[in-house]
């Protein structure tokens, strides 16, 4: 790790003995270290991350550049993906396949390294509903501690009443 962060400099490549300079033995073992380590970073890489950090010498230089490009481009699809979750609509996805969506796009959102709560993640989900659903609505932004759970399954029943109540009214017609 200290070749990581840094905390582990490179020693001196010569040392003075006596009158004369010698390799380092210290400098020796550190560079092979290190060569193992910047070796073992490029081949997790891909092909083109890879070829953005060719110019990379040392395993800090490699670790701080391609940090530095996968926060560049974390912090764009995080971008997208919130765009996503803010544009989401129920529409004609039945209402199991929509959670599924918001609940993956969420997933998507904790893996790049930006969670949302709980809270947010149920707000979006009510506002990206029909007004069929306003009765549930308001019944469930006006819960305490309500977690995805419950509101899924209140969705989930709700749904099925709406479809109860559609299917009477198809037999009576």
């Amino acid at each position: 790790m200290s070749h990581i962060d840094g905390t582990g400099a490179a020693p001196p490549r010569r040392i003075a003995e006596g009158t004369m300079t010698i390799s380092n033995p210290a400098f020796e073992e550190w560079f092979a270290v290190d060569k193992l380590l910047v070796g073992w970073l490029r081949n997790t890489t891909t092909v083109e991350v890879r070829a953005q950090l060719l110019h990379c010498k040392t395993a800090q230089e490699l670790w701080t550049s391609a940090k530095e490009l996968t926060c560049a481009s974390m912090k764009s699809r995080v971008m997208v993906i919130k765009t996503n979750l803010h544009q989401t609509r129920k529409g004609n996805l039945k209402m199991e396949e929509y959670l599924a969506k918001m609940k993956g796009i969420s997933n998507q959102l904790t893996l790049a390294g930006a969670p949302i709560a709980v809270d947010d993640l149920i707000l979006h989900t009510l506002n990206g509903l029909d007004a069929d659903y306003n009765p549930i609505i308001v019944k469930l932004i006006d819960q305490a501690n309500l977690t995805w759970v419950k509101a899924s399954s209140t969705l989930l029943a709700f749904k099925s009443r709406l479809e109860q109540l559609n299917h009477f009214s198809t037999l009576s017609i």
